[in-house]
């Protein structure tokens, strides 16, 4: 069984190295990428099969490649791991991607670079397996960085638009923040704990032992400045939480995240919805037990996660760009996922993470559906009336938005009303209030956003809507399958994902309130219907340039939604444009007066120390006999002052 975990992520980079190496047309390139991915799919399948025939206390499979680094102490084998966490992890990833890779075919079709494309999906899919599947925290960085230089890559594919590549860049400095602070967790776990490895390891006969075992032994010790020092769980857990707060766009590094929609549909779909932005919760979840050993650092996964959501949650409701309300949206629900980690409802948040990554895929490869039969529209002031033009697409939404916003029976009702359920029977009121009012939100936005595109009449006449391809509308009928029975996989009666983690996460689970689910649910469908119904009966008031129907009853509160609280603006002058006026400064001033001035000037000395004694090189005896004397009588000088 061994070998067969490796071919997981082994088969998508194989894809990655034919469409860079060999392959050098499009339909090649698209039907080798997807195959490949959707036959990882199938080995995870079976390998998780052979998995879940295993004794509970035994499904843990850890195989060891090569001894990686061996330099002194720092023993780092080459492994990966298969257990009941990253099972699910790789379940995702592959099912998920491979729908996306199948849609690219369509979606991407003419573009004159697609064949990177496909190399660059594929390399991702292989990071991001490596990321889930590490058996050390190492390898889990690697896959970190991967899928951050994978991102930049893809988000940056059509970077002769000036709006990509500067997103591109964005999402790359504002990951490295986050990167940091997780390198500073992994220098802390390896001066305490002597190991990177998660769990015990034999590598070549030699025992290798794992940190997560060990925590309890460092509960209690601090390190730090001797006039500060901090508890050793709280210091490792809260700089883990910090590289959490970069990947998984979490307050106030999620500024990223929106941006990154100037990239590819499909990327969105699969970089920032369902796979690398859930790569914080699956990090935390993994070393649970660090952050379990920290109460401190627990209220402050709490709080971020739930300001996260409310903040992303009202900047989702005064979006135009299709794209960009799902972005926010992704934040938000990200906040939820981090919120439940926050509690200790680790298992609602892999839920949420799952029933989200295929719901929100849905949405994402909708809404490229939606650009596509409309001639690249994104602003949804140009759209309306979609639905009779674009059925498949248009139902399939409607599911997606439907599981988004919370409605009973779709997945996102179960996943959510768990994780709202925990925070109610935990006593985390504060919490409860915002993530509460954030789900009605959410129901606001989407009813808003399938007002806007599908219902009416079309505003922008300049163009012809049609139907996507069986390509691109296929993945959406089998995703809506997915946001339809996904949360089957959790039901309060059946709580299967639940016992499945058991081994990894010792969580019991959760109870059910039916009231808190009534009262969601009821919600959830009168704030969709309000956004509908805002959006339909005000059809003729939404136009470009104008104002939101909604602008009447919030006033100029509207336009900082809009703006999402003026973080963006914060940080641009905070710290971008005084660090473009440094490097102006420095560039106009600094260099060529300070920098070149001291080496030109260091230059012109010689040159002029050269010319005078150039001066002295005259061809006169009588001056070569001059200096010879002065030489003599300063030797002299010297020898009768000094050597008395």
């Amino acid at each position: 069984m061994e070998w067969l975990i490796w071919l997981i992520p082994l088969l998508p980079f194989v894809g990655f190295l034919l469409n860079v190496f060999v392959i050098r047309h499009e339909r090649p390139a698209g039907l080798v990428a997807s195959g490949l991915v959707a036959a990882s799919f199938v080995v995870a399948v079976t390998a998780i099969a052979m998995l879940a025939g295993l004794p509970e206390e035994e499904r843990r499979i850890i195989s060891v490649g090569w001894e990686w680094i061996n330099a002194g102490d720092l023993r780092v084998p080459f492994g990966i791991m298969l257990d009941p966490l990253s099972a699910v992890m790789v379940l995702l990833v592959t099912g998920v991607g491979a729908l996306i890779h199948f849609y690219s075919i369509g979606y991407m079709h003419g573009d004159a670079r697609v064949v990177r494309y496909f190399a660059y999906l594929n390399l991702f899919v292989t990071m991001m397996l490596f990321l889930v599947m590490g058996n050390n925290m190492l390898i889990l960085f690697l896959g970190w960085e991967g899928v951050g230089l994978c991102s930049f890559l893809l988000i940056g594919h059509w970077f002769e638009r000036k709006s990509a590549a500067a997103a591109a860049v964005k999402a790359f400095v504002v990951n490295r923040i986050g990167d940091a602070a997780f390198i500073l967790a992994m220098l802390a776990i390896y001066a305490n704990f002597g190991t990177l490895n998660f769990y015990e390891v034999t590598v070549a006969g030699e025992v290798q032992p794992g940190f997560l075992e060990r925590v309890p032994e460092i509960i209690g010790q601090s390190f730090g400045p001797s006039w500060q020092p901090i508890a050793l769980a709280t210091g490792i857990s809260f700089l883990l939480l910090i590289g959490a707060t970069g990947k998984s766009a979490q307050f106030p590094l999620f500024v990223w995240l929106p941006d990154a929609m100037a990239g590819p549909t499909p990327v969105s779909a699969l970089i920032h919805a369902a796979t690398m932005v859930t790569g914080g919760v699956y990090m935390m979840t993994r070393t649970e037990a660090l952050f379990a050993a920290s109460p401190a650092t627990q209220t402050w996964v709490l709080w971020v996660g739930a300001l996260t959501a409310l903040i992303a949650g009202t900047a989702a409701i005064a979006q135009w760009d299709i794209k960009r309300v799902l972005a926010y949206s992704t934040v938000s629900q990200l906040g939820f996922m981090v919120a439940a980690c926050g509690m200790g409802a680790y298992v609602a948040a892999i839920f949420h993470l799952l029933t989200h990554g295929i719901f929100k895929a849905l949405l994402f490869l909708g809404s490229g559906s939606v650009i596509h039969g409309t001639h690249d529209t994104q602003d949804m002031r140009k759209m309306g009336g979609l639905r009779t033009a674009m059925p498949t697409t248009y139902w399939t939404y409607l599911v997606g938005a439907g599981a988004l916003a919370g409605i009973v029976p779709l997945a996102g009702f179960w996943s959510k009303d768990e994780i709202l359920a925990h925070a109610l029977s935990h006593n985390h009121w504060p919490q409860l209030i915002i993530l509460f009012l954030t789900s009605l939100l959410t129901a606001f936005y989407m009813g808003r956003q399938v007002a806007l595109v599908f219902f009416g009449t079309q505003r922008d006449t300049h163009y012809h809507a049609h139907e996507s391809g069986r390509v691109m509308t296929v993945p959406l009928i089998v995703l809506a399958v997915g946001a339809v029975i996904g949360g089957a996989i959790n039901l309060p009666w059946g709580h299967w994902l639940t016992d499945w983690l058991h081994p990894v996460l010792h969580e019991e689970a959760g109870s059910f309130n039916p009231v808190l689910a009534l009262i969601a649910t009821a919600g959830a469908v009168g704030m969709s219907y309000l956004g509908w119904w805002l959006y339909t009966s005000n059809a003729a008031k939404v136009k470009v340039g104008g104002k939101d129907p909604a602008y009447r009853y919030t006033g100029d509160i509207w336009d900082g939604l809009e703006e999402a609280w003026y973080v963006d603006r914060l940080y641009e002058r905070v710290i971008v444009q005084p660090f473009r006026g440094l490097g102006d400064f420095l560039a106009r001033v600094f260099d060529p007066q300070g920098i070149d001035g001291l080496v030109l000037g260091i230059g012109r000395f010689f040159g002029w120390a050269g010319a005078q004694v150039r001066e002295l090189q005259s061809g006169y005896v009588r001056t070569y006999a001059l200096v010879f004397t002065a030489g003599v009588v300063l030797v002299l000088s010297f020898m009768l002052i000094f050597t008395r």
